[in-house]
């Protein structure tokens, strides 16, 4: 190879490696952002699974004041 042959080799492969680490960057970006969005909704949904824990025990408590008073209204009735 001659000296301008590599010369111009050279420059293309330092081309590609900052082409690279510009892509790396971006891509690292894009990661980070999926990552905290991923983040975010999993706090969503442990939230969610905990609204539904609390609504699923009220609505048992609920239904064991009803059994009482209906228990509580036939020993009066």
């Amino acid at each position: 190879m001659d000296k301008e042959t590599r010369e111009m080799f050279n420059t293309i492969l330092e081309e590609m490696g900052r082409m690279e680490d510009r892509i790396n960057r971006r891509m690292d970006t894009r990661f980070d952002k999926l990552e905290a969005r991923m983040e975010i909704m999993q706090h969503e949904i442990n939230a969610c699974k905990l609204d539904h824990e609390t609504i699923s025990l009220l609505i048992k408590k609920v239904d064991q004041h009803d059994q009482r008073i209906e228990e509580l209204e036939k020993k009066t009735a």
